[in-house]
């Protein structure tokens, strides 16, 4: 949050997040049989007597780019989800950035949705539960049996409550899975990087020996992309330097953030080397996470991209097809000077949040769980995967042939917010690819869970402080490692840097804020 955002647009930010929450919590929900409701106070009552016809419910969620038709006139996925669950649903899904918006101005308004997502437990959403809007959810998830499985992953917690469904998967849905173009390797004779120096020299080979053969000089070893004060592909680079925690304990039990730490300077170094010798796309700075992909999985002009592993679908679709002898292969991260090695996972803040006035209704409750539960089901994971049997897919043989025209027209899985735990080698794993396509990526699911690192709780902790500067200090941290990068500052004066963030972002009290709730 930038200075001069007044607090109302604080507060509704934060709001607006909390209900993105609540909205994943209310896909989770529609599998369980009907048990009791708990009331808008978190009492248990008896389940409401059921409504004549359908419940209304009004939904708001960030999805995708790609939106389909949510119309239930001309989109059977939706048609069928409305007739089993006995639901009426005015959906509001938009891309992200758009959505954040939208949800703003629908907040402000008094137009408050039953369920809405929110992506971090932010001064916005703690805003809302101290004005009591959003409804704790702890007692109505325990009432649900798929649902009640998710619940230690459900991090949206608050003053000991969980206010939020989480849209909770498998760990290993990392977006800091290492892919390599194999294909190169094997046009230079090397072999796949196991450590930071073969890291390094790998990548000088992508962009210096052209690895793919064209006679030109279009090519570059490493690909990143730096939009909105965030970066992409940047965390597979960090493990090895044993950057992994957000806020890190000392010696002396204090803490401090990571950028702090010796560990931070190293990784610096070894960036700024990179990028000076044309390691790195050198539009990195000015490439925003579509282009970036794009890059790699459209154009072919990056070697080395740490990524979601639904990035070897995506190649396959689109560069794969005009060179069929390409191939994108995920591979072990590699090990720092000591040996540290790993990948975040990949566990949700945010989720849906359910307003006051679902709340105070027993049967809006009783459905928006039920929604909820059905997508943190078995029968919800089919129906986001094959859409409806008979109009999406059909069984043949013991497997399920999907029709993906029509799966593509319809995409069941945004009629839902949240989804069940998936086998580790089912996760991205996407049946309209082919069945190569399909192995990789699950043996590369399989090699990266032994290497995972679960993000600690205190990573999303609730800081006043932290809320007052959040969006303004991370810029200001996130441009200078830009800076740093570029060799337009030098490393040396990095402790600098972090003295700036202290004094300009109460960083002292920020960080005390942080360590009381060690913990709790």
């Amino acid at each position: 949050m930038t200075k001069g955002i007044n607090t109302n647009n604080r507060f509704l930010k934060r709001t607006v997040s909390t209900m993105l929450v609540t909205a994943l919590v209310g896909v989770t929900a529609a599998c369980g049989s009907n048990p009791p409701v708990p009331a808008a106070n978190g009492n248990t009552s008896t389940p409401a007597k059921a409504p004549s016809g359908p419940v209304k419910l009004k939904l708001a969620y960030d999805v995708g780019n790609a939106i389909p038709s949510t119309s239930a006139d001309s989109n059977e996925a939706m048609k069928y989800l409305q007739d089993k669950l006995g639901i009426q649903f005015e959906f509001n899904v938009n891309a992200y950035e758009i959505y954040k918006e939208k949800i703003r101005v629908q907040i402000a308004s008094g137009d408050i949705p039953d369920a809405f997502a929110w992506r971090t437990m932010d001064d916005f959403i703690v805003g809302m539960i101290k004005a009591g809007e959003i409804v704790p959810l702890d007692d109505y998830i325990d009432k649900y049996p798929n649902l009640k499985k998710q619940k230690d992953l459900d991090i949206t917690r608050y003053q000991n409550k969980i206010w939020a469904v989480t849209n909770v998967r498998n760990p290993v849905a990392s977006g800091d899975a290492p892919l390599i173009r194999q294909d190169w390797l094997d046009n230079l004779g090397l072999q796949t990087p196991k450590t930071l120096d073969d890291l390094y020299n790998v990548a000088k080979a992508f962009t210096l020996n052209d690895p793919d053969k064209n006679g030109k000089k279009d090519t570059y070893g490493i690909q990143l992309g730096y939009a909105n004060n965030a970066f992409v592909g940047i965390g597979g680079l960090q493990k090895p330097f044993g950057i992994q925690d957000k806020w890190v304990k000392q010696p002396d039990g204090k803490y401090v953030p990571n950028f702090a730490t010796p560990a931070f300077k190293e990784y610096l170094t070894w960036m700024n080397k990179a990028f000076k010798d044309g390691l790195i796309d050198p539009d990195f700075a000015v490439t925003d996470g579509r282009t970036a992909e794009s890059k790699v999985v459209g154009k072919g002009q990056a070697g080395i991209f740490f990524h979601y592993m639904s990035r070897v679908n995506d190649f396959e679709d689109n560069f794969k097809k005009a060179n069929p002898t390409a191939k994108l292969l995920p591979f072990e991260p590699v090990k720092g000077t000591t040996g540290l090695q790993g990948a975040t996972g990949r566990v949700n803040y945010g989720g849906m949040f359910v307003s006051k006035k679902a709340g105070q209704d027993p049967a809006k409750m009783q459905k928006l769980m039920e929604w909820f539960d059905f997508g943190a089901s078995p029968e919800g994971q089919n129906f986001s995967l094959y859409g409806v049997e008979g109009i999406h897919s059909v069984k043949k043989d013991g497997k399920t042939e999907v029709k993906s025209d029509l799966i593509s027209r319809d995409m069941p899985g945004t009629f839902i917010a949240t989804l069940p735990l998936q086998p580790t080698e089912e996760v991205f794993v996407s049946k309209k690819n082919s069945e190569e396509a399909q192995k990789i990526v699950a043996d590369g699911n399989k090699m990266l869970e032994k290497f995972l690192k679960i993000p600690k709780p205190l990573d999303f902790a609730f800081s006043p402080t932290g809320a007052k500067y959040n969006a303004e200090a991370e810029a200001f941290i996130n441009t200078s490692i830009v800076k740093v990068i570029m060799g337009n500052i030098n490393v040396s004066e990095w402790d600098g840097i972090v003295k700036q963030w202290y004094d300009r972002f109460e960083g002292a009290k920020w960080i005390e804020e942080i360590a009381a709730t060690d913990g709790k």
